[in-house]
């Protein structure tokens, strides 16, 4: 347990001085700190929320509402050191404009400083996309919040992430390597490595998952996804496998690719069998898979 509060305390230090950074910068024009920190930072919100977020500056397609995105998930986020609520309607308008929702249904914002402490404004997103304000605007001192339910795990990935990122603060830090370092490539999903004549189809979708055996304790955060591996082109069925997932990502019937998840694990689970209802162990620990769906010619 020692570790662990030495652990929470380094990262919450750290927090804290980046904050007062970019609030003390901004207030006298120094701007440029907060596209230097996009990549630092997608990689700093997948480990704590389990996220699969990359810098939208290094994607090569222009997102001038939003900086980072999930695409697996579908959820954007805008960093930004403006806490007001025209700042927030603004971006609202300009994802609108370019029809951001297309590619997410979820928008958040992490204001680099201090939130205001409430937002009693209503934006108006004509139920094209989800957004709550009261959840999905986040501030330093909610990314501190979190560090107390983190497992030691997380904390040491944090913690070697502001070591190995930052070079002891991303203050002195230049643009070319936040945007080059080759250690950013590590938290990127994984595409399983199969045979080219396994096709995986979705079988079952939204399979409750328990943490326990008995089934009592459902897990909030994750589904099951059930899916009929075959062999081709003679079509031999291989079985059926379950994996956790988020939910909505995949649609019954449809054929995927297994892509693994870095930054998000599911712990022991259990489920019922969808056609006997019989209790099934799962697995003891599996990455959390955000696949891709695969086009049918």
């Amino acid at each position: 347990m020692l570790a662990q509060e030495d652990l929470q305390k380094k990262i919450c230090d750290f927090l804290g001085i980046l904050q007062y950074s970019v609030e003390y910068r901004g207030a006298i024009g120094l701007l440029d700190q907060n596209l230097i920190l996009q990549s630092f930072i997608a990689q700093f919100l997948n480990i704590i929320y389990g996220y699969d977020l990359i810098n939208l500056d290094r994607d090569g397609h222009k997102y001038p509402a939003i900086d980072l995105g999930d695409f697996y998930r579908k959820v954007a986020f805008q960093v930004t050191a403006t806490k007001t609520p025209r700042k927030i309607e603004e971006t609202i308008e300009i994802f609108i404009r370019h029809k951001e929702y297309e590619n997410f249904n979820n928008l958040k914002f992490l204001i680099l400083g201090r939130k205001q402490n409430k937002y009693s404004q209503v934006f108006n997103t004509y139920n094209l996309f989800d957004f709550n304000p009261q959840r999905d605007i986040l501030d330093i001192k909610d990314i501190v919040r979190q560090l107390s339910s983190l497992k030691l795990e997380k904390l040491l990935r944090l913690s070697h992430l502001i070591d190995s990122e930052l070079s002891g603060t991303v203050i002195f830090k230049t643009t070319y390597q936040i945007l080059h370092d080759s250690h950013h490539q590590d938290s990127l999903p994984r595409e399983e490595v199969k045979p080219d004549n396994v096709v995986r189809t979705v079988r079952w979708v939204d399979v409750p998952l328990y943490s326990d055996p008995g089934c009592q304790q459902r897990r909030p955060d994750m589904t099951g996804v059930i899916l009929d591996n075959r062999q081709h082109p003679e079509n031999v069925f291989a079985g059926y496998t379950i994996h956790p997932i988020s939910p909505n990502l995949f649609k019954e019937g449809a054929q995927v690719i297994i892509v693994y998840s870095r930054n998000s694990v599911c712990d022991e689970s259990w489920y019922r069998n969808p056609e006997t209802n019989e209790i099934t162990y799962a697995w003891t620990e599996h990455s959390e898979v955000i696949g891709r769906m695969v086009e049918v010619a």
